[in-house]
């Protein structure tokens, strides 16, 4: 299923990031659940879902600022059984954060339906030697469990897209699909430097060879200005 990331139009109010999904021809939608308080509203977002006709199938936060919205995620969240949650791993420094991933997510997963995917993210090196944040590995995340693949992070990390496919094999559930375009992650698709067209076609081939890739895309990328 493709979707269409609401943090692809941060400057835009929900209402109309549903119609652009809609009228592009999207299947569903992810919502991100930032400061925008309507993000955090499940009657309103289940309200547009319906006037639209497009289901939300995944939720987001913002990988920076989760200490500050984990709580507002998870009441927001739970309303929408069957849902993914694509989250990133914790900061070293990110106790509420980590507690709540490790204690509190297991089981909100298990009452309310809901699937985790453990998204990696670019991460920075403290000191000169330690990764700001623990168990962002992809080796690491898919030992845990399954996994959303976010290309913009991966070519950032300069990991290899097409080899992560075997690597991840059926722990992948969730692809970001974006591109880079003059070292500017999470550029639209047309341009850039990804071979994007390969990687979906060695996606698409794998799933229907082995049916290890059950999951969803979400196109995702940061619009400049307004």
């Amino acid at each position: 299923m493709l979707l269409l990331s609401s943090q692809s139009f941060p400057h835009y109010g929900l209402e109309r990031f549903f119609m652009f999904a809609k009228t592009c021809g999207f299947e569903g939608v992810e919502i991100t659940v930032d400061e925008n308080f309507d993000t955090q509203n499940p009657v309103y977002l289940k309200s547009l879902s319906e006037r639209f006709g497009l289901p939300i199938r995944a939720f987001s936060m913002p990988h920076k600022k989760e200490d500050d919205l984990y709580e507002a995620f998870q009441k927001t969240v739970r309303e929408f059984p069957r849902t993914s949650l694509n989250l990133a791993s914790p900061q070293n420094f990110s106790f509420g954060y980590k507690k709540w991933m490790e204690s509190i997510v297991p089981k909100l997963c298990q009452k309310y339906d809901l699937k985790l995917n453990r998204r990696n993210v670019s991460s920075k090196l403290m000191f000169g030697v330690i990764p700001d944040r623990v168990d962002n590995s992809l080796f690491t995340l898919r030992e845990k469990g399954h996994v959303c693949l976010d290309l913009s992070s991966l070519w950032m990390t300069k990991d290899e897209p097409m080899r992560t496919i075997d690597f991840l094999g059926d722990q992948m559930r969730h692809i970001y699909i974006s591109n880079v375009y003059k070292n500017m992650p999470y550029s639209p698709l047309p341009a850039g430097v990804l071979p994007l067209e390969s990687f979906l076609e060695e996606t698409c081939a794998t799933a229907l060879q082995r049916r290890l890739y059950v999951g969803s895309f979400s196109e995702k990328h940061r619009r400049r200005g307004r």
